[in-house]
């Protein structure tokens, strides 16, 4: 009579033991879901050293441009400098393409038409030293 109950007892715990098992894997598998990567800030000087980095891809160059036309596209006589060095890296980047480069030069234009001969200059600078 003892061992069986000891038998009953063994397969009891045994049972409890596999449940608690399976919850905690259920539960953790659940929580993987849940978490979301956090998306990094993309600031203009971080877009910036994307475009004067020369590692970097074509796929990493065309975003890069594409956020600072979209968010950062406004010149400023403060920031004009800053802008024509960028289309004049962006010229001589190894993974850069001519179609890149007319839309950087011809957006920045269309948004900022008080300094279009500043920009065709920083073009003309680029295209040269791009050789």
């Amino acid at each position: 009579m003892i061992t069986a109950n000891l038998i009953l007892t063994i397969i009891g715990l045994l049972f409890l033991l596999i449940t608690l098992v399976g919850i905690y894997v259920w539960s953790s598998k659940s929580k993987k879901g849940v978490v979301e990567a956090p998306e990094s800030v993309e600031t203009f000087e971080s877009l910036s050293a994307v475009i004067k980095t020369p590692s970097s891809s074509t796929a990493e160059l065309h975003h890069a441009v594409g956020m600072i036309l979209k968010r950062f596209g406004t010149i400023t006589s403060q920031t004009l400098g800053t802008y024509k060095y960028l289309l004049e890296s962006l010229c001589v980047h190894p993974k850069t393409d001519s179609k890149l480069i007319l839309t950087f030069e011809k957006t920045l234009r269309q948004n900022n038409p008080t300094f279009a001969h500043d920009i065709e200059q920083a073009l003309a600078i680029g295209l040269a030293a791009r050789g």
